[in-house]
């Protein structure tokens, strides 16, 4: 048997004789590769909404999403080094009775390597099942607004997974070479090794990376925007990563000013910065990826409240017919699931958009008039109506408007008074990149109405038979409108027409209800927290647990010395608080920088057309970030406590 089929049979022996410690290393690993996955797959999933199948990702979508992967590698590693650092010092006597008995340093470097590898594997998968699973479960609990087919990105799931399965090998590479240098004849008297020397290069570059990170930060967006912003953000997590074990070192000399159990723990840290460092660091890198996303994300967030246009009047709604042989199936849809819905017919002029013949053909009608250069998102273009269709897009009765209705004339939006109240229609075509007027018709009586009803134009009957005579343009029903006065639709009745015209038109859109803004960034609050508390449990736990392993015989000078019980618990309290407090808060720190910068190319432009003009918008969400540097520490301490406990194991001192 070759040493790797040997130690492949070792790894999982004990694996399975170690269930907890199993546990705790699969979910280190597998927690962030399921998170990548149902990410990626709910990003593919509302993609499909619009296009059907996925679209090719932007440069900076690019970089930001190879940012992601080099995260989630940076994270596994710290999280599972130390959990199979642990675990090679649970088994440093297995270890050296395979080395007592003819195992060279290549066999106990083996028999590490395969478990970061066997445990790698299994976390992939299962990573990936969970975040596929997770994103399924999203998408059903959804109202079917915000995501299409459920897709899954299978070249990005398997890459994940090889990430996943990579990293678990990469987290054993330092155990391993601990194991292969081991003290064989200390590891079976059971005398702890002392920590190796700290090398004082790594402060130096950390803090050259942090300077350098912070600059790229600045002025990197000014010209690569988010990919800058992205590139900041790896080189300050990278230089504080590096700079960790100086500044879990630096913190040891606060102990005296603490109180004993605390003054202990910092002190136990700082001496043990070998597995202190890594857990600090890995709840700095996942607390600043948080950070930053938060910050992004609710400033985008701030930025679409600010830039919603409502397309209707709050509380009415608007059906899209399909056009041709559909279209009485489809009126026949709605009128048999909402059954006396009251319905306006809104029969539509083509507008820019424009009535094609044949391909290539396309006719457009416009009415000459100055715009007033606001911009408009129209729901429809030039609707074909009177004072009840005004009403229904204007949301109120307005006097003016339907008296020029009645009276005949064109009521045009969004342009200067007209001179001599009255327009040109005429209709164009595009050939050769050239535009060409097949009919002009002049002396249109019309006025300039005042509102903003999202369309350019009403035109009354009368006219519009006269402009379909002498044009050729049709005049159809593009839309059945619900008129607040007349009718509320429900959420209820919104969900059965959505699910009635998806069997009539392929428009995943044909149902709007206005209802304004109803976004809420609380779900991704919630969802950021979890995953910085999770992390943030997760490698507390690790390091405490470390510590436990190696602090037994000083619980037991503390309980021979007369220390009361809660002091041990105290203790262990106390370390789980310094590690949390000390990498939530330099993630915090790490994070805003590259934070804020990205808030100016994510909000400086506008994404709504005709909203109004602002700047970069900064929207900073501090009751997450309180909430991770003491909600977290609290919890990670409390849950320190509860599972590693306080009381010392009894031990035994061999005779000399």
């Amino acid at each position: 048997m070759n040493r790797y089929a040997f130690a492949l049979r070792m790894a999982r022996q004990d694996a399975l004789r170690s269930k907890g410690r199993t546990a705790l290393v699969l979910s280190m690993i597998g927690l962030p590769i399921g998170a990548v996955v149902a990410l990626a797959v709910l990003y593919r999933t509302a993609d499909a909404r619009f296009e059907g199948e996925p679209g090719s990702a932007s440069g900076a979508e690019s970089a930001v999403l190879a940012m992601i992967f080099a995260m989630v590698v940076l994270e596994v590693v710290l999280l599972a080094g130390p959990a199979l650092l642990m675990d090679v010092r649970r088994r440093r006597r297995d270890l050296a009775l395979v080395a007592a008995s003819g195992g060279a340093g290549r066999h106990l470097r083996a028999v590490v390597l395969t478990s970061g590898l066997f445990l790698g594997g299994i976390a992939a998968v299962g990573g990936a099942g969970l975040g596929l699973a997770a994103a399924a479960v999203v998408r059903a609990a959804s109202d079917g607004d915000d995501y299409g087919p459920l897709t899954v990105p299978w070249t990005v799931v398997l890459a994940t997974m090889l990430v996943g399965a990579g990293s678990g090998v990469l987290a054993a590479l330092v155990p391993a070479r601990q194991a292969g240098r081991m003290d064989v004849v200390a590891a079976l008297a059971g005398r702890r090794e002392p920590p190796g020397p700290a090398r004082r290069g790594l402060p130096i570059a950390g803090g050259v990376l942090v300077l350098a990170g912070v600059a790229a930060t600045l002025e990197g967006i000014r010209v690569l925007r988010e990919f800058g912003a992205a590139l900041g953000a790896a080189a300050i997590i990278i230089g504080l990563v590096l700079a960790c074990p100086w500044i879990v070192g630096a913190t040891g000399r606060l102990a005296p000013r603490l109180p004993l159990p605390l003054r202990l723990a910092v002190r136990d840290g700082a001496r043990n910065r070998a597995r202190t460092a890594p857990a600090v660091a890995a709840i700095m890198a996942a607390v600043a990826a948080v950070t930053a996303l938060a910050i992004g994300s609710a400033s985008d967030y701030r930025q679409r409240q600010v830039e919603y246009q409502a397309q209707l009047p709050h509380g009415s709604a608007l059906i899209r017919l399909p056009q041709g042989r559909g279209q009485e199936a489809a009126e026949t849809a709605v009128r048999r699931v909402v059954p006396g819905l009251p319905v306006v017919p809104m029969r539509t002029l083509p507008g820019s958009t424009g009535y094609c013949l044949a391909e290539g053909d396309c006719r457009s009608l416009s009415f000459a008039a100055e715009r007033t250069g606001r911009g408009s998102n129209e729901i429809l273009q030039i609707v074909v109506g009177g004072s009840r269709e005004a009403r229904m897009l204007l949301g109120r009765d307005d006097p003016a408007v339907a008296s020029a209705l009645d009276a005949g004339k064109i009521a045009l939006f969004g342009v200067r008074p007209l001179a001599g109240e009255s327009t040109t229609a005429k209709v164009t075509y595009w050939k050769d990149d050239q535009e060409h007027t097949t009919a002009t018709i002049k002396d249109l009586p019309a006025v300039a109405a005042q509102g903003d009803p999202r369309v350019r134009a009403i035109v009354p009957p009368k006219i519009a038979e006269r402009l379909v005579a002498k044009t050729g343009v049709p005049a159809q029903t593009e839309a059945l409108g619900v008129d607040r006065a007349d009718h509320r639709v429900t959420k209820a009745e919104e969900a059965r027409l959505k699910r009635a015209m998806a069997a009539n038109t392929q428009d995943g859109s044909a149902v709007y209800v206005e209802r304004g803004f109803t976004e809420s960034f609380g779900n991704v609050t919630l969802l950021l927290g979890a995953v910085a508390a999770v992390l943030a449990l997760g490698a507390t736990l690790i390091a405490t647990g470390l510590a436990a392993a190696d602090a037994r015989p000083d619980l037991a000078t503390l309980r021979a010395v007369g220390a009361r019980p809660r002091t041990g618990r105290l203790l262990t309290m106390g370390r789980g608080a310094y590690i949390a407090v000390l990498g939530c808060w330099l993630g915090i720190a790490g994070g805003l920088v590259p934070g804020l910068a990205v808030t100016r190319p994510l909000t400086d432009s506008l994404d709504e057309a005709g909203a109004p003009p602002h700047g970069t918008i900064t929207d900073v969400p501090w009751l997450l970030l309180l909430a991770i540097g003491i909600g977290v520490p609290l919890v990670a301490a409390c849950a320190a406590a509860v599972v590693t406990g306080g009381r010392p194991t009894p031990t035994r001192r061999e005779a000399a």
